[in-house]
């Protein structure tokens, strides 16, 4: 199965959200849309999913134009960032609605049920209804709802943003185990860099309803293409330095280095993120984050550099990368 989305575009009363959208999720392969929100994310997923029309453009999946076909017809398994659960039915009856709007029937759906049930283990919530469960217990529930549908394409909306760190992380290789490692296409939304990077196999940044670049993880931090998608890959965000002639220099925290002699700086500001901390700067040059190990005694004045070969550089007029290094 694959996915793709040619010139695909959406304007609303005269404003295009999204416009000449061109990409393709393959066979078994997770792709991440990631941006700020009203980008044009969640609107990319509604134009897949045909609960929205595009204005211009083709989805298709497995090389089938379904760009007029209706959602029912599309067999794609969506995942809302709401869960969208039904408030009055229990576990188990919320799984087995969509298999009897099918036609599956009820000796089918209880081997179904038990199966999905048994798999996200959820067996000892099956009689419970959604209130009586936790964020990441019901965002498991939808999770095996839209397995349950067997999908030709997953469409993840911002799943896990509603659940706190720690459940993210919990379930961050759940999700890879169950959907992300099948055969299906996944396209996952997310404004989270750093779920970016770890759920998806490519990456498409997108801004103001454009692709600004599409490449994996490490190439994207890597070579950004532009200021956007450097500062928005990366944690702490890249320093953008003072522009000259035209050309703005990127360095990004880690990559700047104390030394005995260099730019003279006074730390304003520490931050411990575990293994190392994090340093605001005040210098010439203007305010500035760098990263050292969390042990290292810092005094309130030091000096730093960095490795031109670790420069990023940019035309200031358009923002893209300049490469002249």
């Amino acid at each position: 199965m694959t996915l793709e989305l040619k010139n695909l575009g959406r304007c609303v009363r005269k404003n295009w959200i999204i416009r000449d959208l061109n990409l393709k999720v393959d066979h078994g392969e997770c792709l991440a849309i990631l941006g700020p929100s009203g980008c044009g994310k969640s609107s990319t997923l509604r134009l897949i999913a045909g609960l929205d029309r595009p204005d211009e453009g083709k989805v298709f999946i497995n090389n089938v134009d379904v760009t007029d076909i209706s959602p029912v017809k599309r067999n794609v398994g969506m995942v809302f960032q709401s869960y969208a659960l039904f408030p009055h039915l229990s576990v188990c009856s919320n799984l087995s609605l969509g298999l009897k709007v099918r036609g599956i029937g009820i000796k089918e759906q209880n081997i179904r049920v038990s199966k999905i049930l048994s798999l996200m283990q959820l067996e000892h919530l099956a009689k419970r209804i959604p209130a009586e469960l936790s964020g990441g217990q019901r965002q498991r529930v939808a999770l095996a709802r839209a397995l349950l549908r067997e999908p030709d394409v997953y469409l993840l909306d911002e799943p896990m943003s509603n659940l706190d760190a720690q459940l993210r992380e919990e379930l961050r290789p759940e999700i890879r185990r169950l959907i992300l490692n099948g055969e299906s296409p996944v396209l996952y939304v997310t404004h989270d860099q750093q779920e970016a990077m770890a759920m998806a196999n490519r990456v498409a940044v997108i801004k103001n309803g454009k692709l600004e670049q599409i490449a994996t993880p490490q190439e994207l931090y890597r070579n950004p293409n532009s200021i956007f998608v450097a500062s928005f890959i990366g944690r702490p965000q890249i320093n953008i330095l003072p522009t000259i002639d035209g050309v703005a220099t990127g360095i990004r925290p880690e990559h700047i280095k104390i030394v005995n002699d260099g730019i003279k700086c006074r730390v304003i500001h520490k931050e411990w993120l575990g293994t190392n901390q994090l340093l605001y700067l005040e210098s010439t040059l203007g305010t500035l984050r760098m990263t050292c190990d969390a042990g290292r005694e810092i005094t309130e004045e030091i000096n730093i550099n960095w490795d031109k070969k670790d420069e990023h550089s940019f035309d200031k007029s358009t923002g893209h990368t300049l490469n002249i290094n």
